[in-house]
């Protein structure tokens, strides 16, 4: 029998990681499951090696509920899972609240639920069906953040930023492949509108930037993935140099610095050290070019008159000086924070 491109990259993900490869066999894994090409070719696979790795996916589709079709798209996905044979559950995101972006406000609300979800299962991990094109656009706009060392390594293969594993196996694939693999017996996987809204910045990204610079640039994707990895290869040598040169304290609520430690960085390094500080801290994003500038601004008007520092810096989050100390403060947290109202259907 022919062996399927991603059937092997799946399983060649956890044979070069036997450690988790033996964390995760006869345990639950919390897949992140759209219905769409991508995460239905990542299902798939999962469900083609289960006997043989002893996996045990679980598809967690997330609806926010942010158009008139989202609960069709959910019963779509259900079907594809139920038609793959894996236990299949979607849960509602909760209302938009005011302050982020709808954007972000996804994308938290999305790895929010898939976490909460996982602890209920109490999975080994959750797995996201991000290829190889998401990976390059995800480079290109932490470029357009002005992102640090940290941010253009964009995303790891394994992270433990949920708490708990998350994988990302089909990295180095393209999505034509994952698209060929999940059409296979017939399967039509959902379509999402959303997706081809150019409003959100990934969208912009993806379907006007991007082909634009690769029109002139053909390997794009290749050079932006080669990036990538040479930024997660020299992450850890810049963050060690920027923690001895600050010596960050972080705490629950907040990371501080000394003022006059990161004053007397050259002005080339302050984007990469405030995208420090906002990582200890634990924003997901580092602060935009007009957040710094307005930091810069009223550290030079603390020099000069005497001043205290305190302004925004975006998200919510919030620079504050305490006597010789700058803190990056996270924003209050909200109430409510369970897994919310949800549907579960196990489909065995």
């Amino acid at each position: 029998m022919t062996i399927q491109p991603v059937d092997a990259a799946v399983a060649g993900f956890f044979s070069r990681r036997p450690e988790l490869a033996r964390a995760v066999r006869d345990a639950p894994l919390a897949v992140a499951f759209s219905g769409g090409p991508d995460s239905t070719a990542l299902l798939r696979a999962l469900r083609v090696g289960a006997p043989r790795f002893g996996w045990k996916p679980v598809a967690v589709h997330v609806d926010h509920r942010l158009d008139d079709g989202s609960v069709q798209r959910a019963r779509a996905a259900g079907r594809i899972a139920e038609r793959l044979g894996v236990p299949f559950q979607v849960h509602v995101a909760r209302s938009l609240p005011p302050g982020p972006s709808l954007e972000e406000w996804a994308r938290a609300e999305r790895y929010r639920l898939l976490a909460a979800v996982a602890r209920s299962l109490e999975a080994e991990a959750v797995l996201t069906a991000h290829h190889r094109l998401d990976q390059a656009e995800t480079v290109l706009l932490r470029i357009l953040f002005g992102s640090g060392t940290a941010g253009l390594g964009a995303m790891r293969p394994v992270s433990n930023r949920l708490g708990l594993p998350l994988l990302r196996p089909l990295l180095d694939l393209e999505p034509g492949s994952l698209r060929a693999y999940a059409a296979l017996g017939g399967i039509e996987p959902v379509d999402d509108p959303t997706n081809r809204d150019s409003g959100p910045r990934r969208n912009f990204v993806r379907r006007r930037l991007f082909p634009v610079l690769a029109a002139e640039t053909p390997d794009l994707g290749d050079r932006l993935v080669r990036l990538a990895r040479a930024a997660r290869r020299a992450e850890p040598t810049v963050r060690r140099l920027l923690d001895e040169a600050l010596a960050p304290r972080s705490g629950d609520q907040s990371c501080d610095v000394d003022v006059e430690s990161l004053t007397r960085l050259p002005a080339s390094l302050w984007p990469a050290a405030l995208a420090r500080l906002h990582r200890l801290a634990g924003a997901a994003y580092p602060p935009t070019r007009n957040a710094r500038r307005e930091l810069a601004r009223q550290l030079d008007r603390r020099r000069s008159r005497g001043r205290s520092v305190g302004c925004d810096c975006g998200g919510g989050w919030r620079w504050e000086q305490s006597r010789d100390r700058l803190r990056v403060l996270r924003p209050p947290p909200r109430e409510n924070q369970g897994i919310g109202s949800l549907e579960v259907r196990g489909l065995e």
